[in-house]
């Protein structure tokens, strides 16, 4: 999964507990519906949605609670990657390491993957 779906993901999961539709928020977090759809059927998705529900039921001005039970939910549903590993040949340069780590850091911004 790309960067870009794990945080449309984590952004489509309080509209969805707050129960709009899924073609809104595929609109809303720039996804296709079936993208949305599919989510939906993932069972850790799904689960983390109907969580929020009854958060968003009883406390729907609650910013500062919504926002917090919506990032641990998107924790859960994506969770944070873990290390990156660069592997630095023996004998590299001092510019080729720089690059190595360079695509690093890129790499674990992006996610890890």
């Amino acid at each position: 999964m790309t960067s870009t779906n794990r945080r449309a993901q984590a952004d489509a999961l309080l509209p969805l507990a707050a129960g709009r539709s899924q073609a809104a928020v595929a609109r809303e977090v720039g996804v296709s519906r079936s993208t949305v759809a599919a989510w939906l059927r993932n069972p850790v998705f799904a689960r983390e949605v109907a969580r929020l529900r009854p958060l968003w039921e009883a406390k729907p001005l609650d910013t500062a609670a919504l926002l917090a039970a919506s990032i641990e939910a998107a924790d859960r549903v994506n969770p944070p990657a873990g290390p990156v590993v660069v592997s630095i040949p023996a004998g590299a340069s001092p510019r080729r390491r720089r690059q190595l780590l360079a695509k690093g850091i890129a790499k674990a911004l992006e996610g890890g993957s």
